[in-house]
């Protein structure tokens, strides 16, 4: 397990002068069934989740995942529709 409280870029990064629209951090090859990674870019925050085959129900698992992140969202921001994440 790795955590770290490092923001990510609060300004547009380009590559090769193509403006980058998002980003998202993943690690690879790492022996964990699970692996979930945050990043910070332009002020919006970037989850990516990866699952090693036949470990985790995937429509199970988003279900759940969308259902968390709408409850947390009206305890945050009361009165407002949850953005579509997914």
């Amino acid at each position: 397990m790795t955590v770290s409280n490092l923001i990510g870029p609060l300004e547009q990064l380009a590559l090769a002068n193509h403006p980058c629209s998002g980003m998202y951090f993943m690690v690879v090859g790492v022996p964990q069934s699970l692996t979930i990674t945050m990043v910070s870019y332009m002020g919006k925050l970037r989850i990516a989740v990866g699952v090693e085959k036949g470990y985790i129900n995937p429509d199970k698992f988003k279900s759940c995942i969308h259902k968390a992140f709408e409850m947390m969202f009206k305890v945050t921001v009361p009165n407002s529709a949850p953005p579509a994440i997914f």
